[in-house]
C-alpha cells in the first residue's frame, strides 16, 4: 500500500522506511526498529546528522558488506526483542554480527 494523504500517512511516516543492501540482499525496515539501540551502527547509519558515512546502491539502499544470513536474525531481534534462530544458522555467527553492529542487548 502506498503512503499518502488519502490513508492518513504523513511525509514523516514515509521517511521512516529504510532500505539496507546487506551482502547483496535487500532488507526493508524502519528507523524506529534500527534505533532500538541508540548507539548501534544501524541507528547511526540512518541519522540525519550522521557521523557514519555509507555508500548507497542504485536503489538508494545503504550498502553493508556483511553476510545477510546472519543479519536477518539481528534485524528480527531489533523488531521484537527476541533472538530466534533457524536450525541451520549458527548462534556464534549471529552474535558476531550483533557485535559488529554494536547491538549491546544482544551481545550481553
Amino acid at each position: 500500500m502506498m503512503a499518502g494523504p488519502e490513508n492518513g500517512n504523513t511525509k514523516q511516516e514515509r521517511n521512516e522506511w529504510v532500505k539496507l543492501n546487506v551482502g547483496g540482499q535487500l532488507f526493508m525496515t524502519t528507523k524506529t526498529t534500527l534505533c532500538k539501540d541508540q548507539k548501534s551502527f544501524l541507528c547511526r547509519l540512518c541519522q540525519e546528522d550522521k557521523d557514519l558515512c555509507s555508500e548507497k546502491d542504485e536503489n538508494g539502499a545503504f550498502l553493508i558488506d556483511r553476510d545477510p544470513l546472519y543479519f536477518g536474525p539481528v534485524l528480527n531481534y531489533l523488531r521484537h526483542g527476541k533472538l530466534v534462530l533457524d536450525k541451520n544458522i549458527s548462534e556464534e555467527g549471529v552474535l558476531e554480527e550483533a557485535e559488529f553492529y554494536n547491538i549491546t542487548d544482544l551481545i550481553k
